[in-house]
């Protein structure tokens, strides 16, 4: 058998596995990954005051570098989730769960937003220190995700 004709039948087998766990609800939980901030990051706390205008500003740089993947209000069904499940084999966190937002501090995810995932050659979230290159404004992304959790203020529409 060539490698050609392996490659097909293992797309196939993604794709379908890829299927089967979104059809049962599978959804990614924080503890299972290896993706974990040091401690000292994930003690962190924003620097950032909470107001109107930063959290505006938090929103806009989530719709911009955040939604394709997480979706425009963070349920992780955004234009490129499908792409992101068949990589990794589940979809982008769905931000408006209470386990994501209970189990991750505000400097775990400042750190995940900052550093990101690779795993491999794969990149399973970009890291967003130069796309958002102000500490302030990705701490302000930290402020809108926590907005779309179950007791949520109403940003978007």
């Amino acid at each position: 058998m060539t490698r050609s004709t392996l490659v097909v039948p293992a797309a196939l087998l993604a794709s379908s596995l890829h299927v089967i766990a979104l059809a049962q609800g599978v959804k990614p939980r924080p503890q299972d990954t290896d993706w974990v901030a040091p401690a000292e990051e994930k003690a962190r706390t924003s620097p950032v005051g909470k107001s109107p205008e930063a959290l505006e500003r938090g929103r806009k740089l989530y719709l911009k570098h955040c939604s394709d993947c997480h979706g425009q209000k963070g349920k992780g069904d955004g234009p490129l989730a499908r792409l992101h499940a068949q990589r990794t084999l589940r979809p982008p966190y769905d931000l408006t769960g209470s386990e994501v937002q209970s189990f991750l501090s505000d400097g775990e995810i400042f750190w995940k937003v900052t550093v990101g995932y690779r795993k491999a050659d794969k990149v399973i979230m970009p890291a967003y220190k130069v796309p958002i290159p102000a500490d302030e404004d990705r701490w302000r992304v930290v402020q809108f995700v926590r907005t779309l959790g179950p007791e949520r203020v109403q940003v978007l529409n």
